[in-house]
């Protein structure tokens, strides 16, 4: 049997960091001092060797703040493509019409991004978002309650409930998991989608005799 279905969770996004790249720079600004201290102590003789340490301590430095500074970057372009994308599954309807929703949810992608679904197959990003909501009899949406980007901008993760009528025309309803690889200007260009589900329970909730729906009442 399929697992019970998740609360009924307020929308949110959130993001992780960690405090590795300033680790990083605490032990180079500590070589500053120390090598600052040793110039002030050192004889004549042994000031030009000092010299050039700290100017390379002062590069190693300059390019860890450079690099902090781009994934810094990174992280907030992906994360605001998250909040774009998830805001549009949200309330498809203040976007417009079928195809005006998942072309513009495309454009938050790269020209190549894959859509990878664990069960169905990997289809190019804007065909996966078409068929997922309004393929043939297909009639869904995609209510998106969680979402995140990893520390360096290069991952992200959105947790959502897809329900709707199914290609049969009955009422299905599926909580899953979609995983998002982002370019360095922050849109996606590799997406798996999972389900904590079997996957002949996917493919009948998709295309058969549909699901219970007790989180989102569809079948009411």
């Amino acid at each position: 049997p399929p697992p019970p279905p998740p609360p009924a969770f307020s929308s949110r996004r959130r993001h992780t960091r960690s405090a590795s790249s300033s680790r990083g720079l605490g032990d180079v600004y500590k070589r500053q001092v120390l090598l600052l201290t040793t110039s002030g102590c050192a004889q004549s003789d042994s000031t030009d060797a000092v010299e050039e340490q700290l100017a390379e301590v002062t590069a190693e430095r300059d390019a860890l703040l450079d690099k902090e500074s781009a994934q810094q970057e990174r992280h907030d372009r992906a994360l605001a493509t998250l909040d774009e994308v998830t805001a549009m599954l949200n309330d498809p309807e203040s976007v417009g019409s079928e195809e005006e929703v998942v072309d513009a949810i495309a454009r938050h992608s790269t020209e190549t991004a894959v859509m990878d679904d664990d069960v169905f197959g990997a289809v190019s990003y804007r065909d996966g978002f078409y068929n997922t909501l309004y393929s043939g009899a297909v009639d869904a949406r995609i209510d998106a309650f969680d979402w995140w980007v990893s520390e360096d901008g290069s991952q992200g993760g959105v947790l959502w409930i897809w329900y709707g009528t199914n290609t049969a025309g009955n009422p299905f309803e599926l909580a899953g998991l979609s995983l998002q690889e982002f370019s360095d200007d922050g849109r996606i260009e590799y997406e798996l989608v999972t389900y904590p589900y079997a996957d002949d329970y996917v493919r009948n909730a998709f295309s058969g005799d549909g699901t219970p729906t007790p989180s989102t009442g569809t079948d009411q």
